[in-house]
């Protein structure tokens, strides 16, 4: 199973300001009043990400579904280029 991990996504300078969930992609933005210390940056983001609760289990369970749905569009497209009657060897004029 993944982890969960928070990955800092915009910088001002050298603090951070905005952080996402690695796992189930939520945001976490750091207010305005902490942004003037690096320091108080990174652990507002990092309590923001602590107190969160991931949703990514219910991502993860709808996942096969759309893989399935992927699955059918490309054997359609196969179908598609099976009907030109055509024949070029391989080359185009």
């Amino acid at each position: 199973m993944h982890k969960r991990r928070l990955r800092v996504v915009k910088w001002l300078t050298t603090t951070p300001v905005v952080g996402v969930c690695k796992l189930c992609s939520r945001e976490f933005k750091v207010p305005l009043s902490a942004i003037r210390k690096t320091g108080d940056a990174q652990t507002n983001l990092q309590e923001q990400f602590d107190r969160h609760e991931c949703t990514a289990d219910i991502l993860l369970r709808q996942e096969p579904d759309d893989e399935e749905d992927e699955e059918e569009d490309e054997g359609d497209a196969k179908e598609d280029n099976d009907d030109d009657d055509t024949t070029d060897n391989g080359y185009s004029e």
